[in-house]
């Protein structure tokens, strides 16, 4: 008799198999979960911060709904290393409180009843994890390894419901651009690089 883990079976959601559509996450606005969010962290350096230090939370998010609900949540994302992804940052310098106020609102929005600034003021943390969000995510521009031009996805800002921000990448050249016009630009580019070329299909050199 076969042995697999039942529990895992029965959360598991059908599938029809290598044929069945999945959809890349792309630049644009999701509505998110908060998962976490982290007041203390390390970087890339080994060195450990605190949000007293930076003035700043990361917001670790995850989508929430749609084709890429649940994105975040599959176990590559795990622990925090894996957090520059999906993190939205939260601060309180005084040229970001204009930003603050603004996601105040979004979180309000999202989440009819809930007073964000009252919890922030608090220090109550975890009244934000699991709380809803709107996000608007942007694109980061890098060199696959077949050498065409891809795009992966970062949180940019927390959005209101009245909001439609155009979404743009960050270029591997610098600068930015909107990801209308990366795709078009780039879909051309990428059909070349990946096109057979004479002798590709040799199985000897």
């Amino acid at each position: 008799m076969p042995v697999f883990n039942h529990d895992k079976f029965e959360e598991a959601a059908e599938s029809k198999g290598a044929g069945q559509e999945r959809r890349d996450m792309v630049p644009g606005c999701y509505m998110c979960r908060v998962q976490a969010i982290r007041t203390e962290w390390t970087d890339s350096r080994g060195t450990r911060w605190t949000s007293a230090d930076k003035s700043y939370v990361k917001v670790i998010l995850d989508v929430d709904e749609g084709e890429c609900a649940g994105k975040f949540s599959d176990e590559y994302w795990d622990g925090e290393e894996k957090d520059y992804g999906h993190t939205l940052y939260m601060s309180w310098t005084d040229r970001a409180l204009g930003m603050l106020k603004h996601t105040f609102a979004a979180f309000d929005e999202a989440n009819p009843g809930f007073d964000s600034r009252a919890a922030f003021e608090a220090d109550k943390w975890e009244q934000f994890v699991g709380r809803r969000l709107r996000v608007s995510w942007d694109g980061r521009e890098y060199t696959g390894r077949d050498g065409s031009t891809k795009c992966s996805v970062r949180p940019n800002r927390a959005i209101t419901s009245d909001e439609s921000p155009r979404p743009r990448v960050e270029l591997q050249s610098g600068g930015y651009e909107p990801y209308e016009d990366w795709l078009g630009r780039t879909s051309y580019a990428n059909a070349r690089t990946s096109a057979p070329q004479p002798y590709d299909d040799v199985p000897f050199s």
